[in-house]
């Protein structure tokens, strides 16, 4: 894979290229969104240059994960935002594509939960802080089998009645190992 992926989740972006993985938190993200766009620009051209990835990178294309609760203004601004920086072409990948259809998938992080329907729930836990009560309400839209990953250290203690949860091991990771996966 020669081409970089970006995975934004939490206050961290993931940088995945050349079959390793670069996690970093960063001042300019927030709950899963970039919040600021200069700050953004400045952080991730230093850590593309202090950890020599930048090469011939720039100039290159792109992917980036696409959240399913991403809007296309989202979409809008993050191609806008990558093109800004010199990526001559960007490609979002659906985090949608690396779910098994048979389960539902629930994204919990620290600060936010997403629900992934045929369009992503976003629920952030300033308003809605009971995680299980928030599941239960949506349950007869979930299928039976429901798939809990994130980074939120609660997960495996919820419970639910009537729905089989089921925690993955390396819940921080699950999406990362998957795109690790990916040929470009």
């Amino acid at each position: 894979m020669k081409e970089m992926i970006i995975y934004i989740v939490n206050d961290n972006i993931n940088i995945i290229y050349k079959e390793k993985v670069l996690s970093l938190k960063f001042m300019s993200i927030k709950d899963g969104f970039i919040v600021n766009r200069e700050k953004f620009i400045f952080e991730f051209l230093r850590e593309v240059k202090n950890n020599k990835i930048k090469g011939k990178l720039l100039g290159d294309k792109i992917n980036i994960v696409k959240e399913s609760f991403y809007s296309i203004s989202d979409l809008y601004f993050l191609e806008n935002l990558f093109l800004e920086m010199g990526f001559i072409k960007v490609k979002f990948l659906n985090i949608k594509e690396y779910f098994k259809e048979f389960f539902s998938y629930i994204e919990i992080n620290d600060n936010y939960m997403v629900i992934n329907f045929d369009k992503g729930l976003y629920l952030n836990f300033t308003y809605y802080k009971n995680i299980e009560k928030i599941i239960e309400y949506f349950k007869d839209s979930l299928k039976k089998d429901v798939i809990l990953f994130g980074t939120n250290e609660k997960i495996t203690k919820i419970r639910i009645r009537g729905l089989n949860i089921y925690y993955l091991d390396n819940k921080e990771r699950y999406i990362i190992e998957s795109l690790l996966k990916v040929k470009k």
